[in-house]
């Protein structure tokens, strides 16, 4: 097999979801520079996945933090890299409270809470306004917490706004706990990408859209353990001031039979210790074509930069511009 050249470096650019959102400039803007310091010196791509539905919510609540996040996106693209969409639409029931933001409900966490007609107007609203800062075609998306199933009721958005690429899937990985944040990739195959139709999981080579999965690798305790300790040991902490979406009490157990089970996990630089990381390029990814790796600005660290650094030195990165003559080649 041939070895790695290509890496798709994906970030989530967002907030925390939860009772903290965080700082903007220290979990958004600050982190994002340093992150564009490291690709702009080693000539390297990235794909920012921008939550619009967030951004959405700044223009109308905060419009001096949306501004600056605006310039921020223009820098993005400038650099090289691209910017594409991402929705959480529990921001729909968020608002102002002073200067902090509430969110009054998760019962939009899925886009499928909302109807057909309703999504469709959420990715035409969403898109105009990303064109409108980076004077750049959308093409490409990330559903927010992965739950992009069924797709069936997001495929007319995906058609009418010409979304072609998807990013949304975890091979092997899933969330089953009754609720709101489940998803179920368990019997998705691990291959790099695929052309879907009707079903996101199934892949059809007449079909329309390609998914490109993230890439996984089989974690187990022993990898759990030593990465949590190298992390403790060299006193790694996130950059970013908020806090996510807590865990509800009854998959807490669940959870915890989960830390002891061989399972699958995603290659991602955050809250990984940089001896872990190269461990896991070395003996996990050494005979990929493609790697697709997620990460955050508002959790990244100085072990994730040192994660980041590696990657930009080592593969060729990707923008969104770079997909048709990759899947082609």
């Amino acid at each position: 097999m041939r070895k790695v050249k290509n890496l798709i470096l994906t970030f989530d650019y967002e907030v925390f979801l939860g009772q903290q959102t965080g700082n903007i400039v220290k979990s958004v803007i600050r982190p994002t520079d340093q992150i564009l310091r490291v690709l702009k010196q080693n000539n390297a791509r990235a794909i920012f996945f921008v939550d619009t539905t967030w951004l959405l919510f700044l223009k109308g609540n905060f419009y001096e933090d949306f501004k600056l996040v605006s310039l921020q996106l223009k820098d993005i693209i400038e650099s090289g890299s691209s910017v594409e969409l991402h929705l959480h639409p529990q921001w729909l029931k968020a608002y102002r409270k002073g200067d902090k933001i509430v969110f009054g409900s998760d019962e939009n966490y899925r886009l499928h809470s909302l109807s057909q007609d309703n999504i469709v107007d959420l990715f035409n609203k969403s898109i105009e306004l990303l064109e409108s800062i980076t004077l750049q075609k959308i093409q490409c998306f990330r559903a927010g917490g992965f739950c992009i199933e069924p797709f069936e009721q997001v495929k007319r958005a995906f058609e009418i706004t010409g979304i072609k690429y998807d990013f949304s899937v975890v091979p092997g990985m899933f969330l089953r706990g009754g609720n709101e944040y489940d998803f179920d990739f368990s019997d998705v195959q691990d291959i790099p990408f695929y052309h879907f139709q009707n079903d996101i999981k199934k892949p059809d080579p007449k079909g329309n859209f390609i998914e490109i999965p993230l890439s996984i690798y089989q974690n187990n305790p022993f990898y759990r353990l030593t990465n949590k300790l190298l992390l403790k040991l060299n006193k790694d902490k996130i950059f970013g001031d908020g806090k996510g979406i807590q865990e509800k009490s009854h998959f807490f157990l669940r959870s915890l039979s989960r830390r002891i089970a061989v399972s699958k996990a995603f290659l991602t630089i955050d809250n990984t210790n940089s001896r872990f990381f190269k461990y896991l390029l070395k003996f996990h990814f050494a005979d990929h074509y493609i790697l697709v790796i997620i990460s955050h600005p508002k959790t990244l660290s100085r072990q994730a930069l040192i994660n980041l650094l590696l990657v930009t030195q080592k593969y060729i990165t990707l923008n969104s511009g770079n997909l048709s003559d990759l899947l082609i080649s």
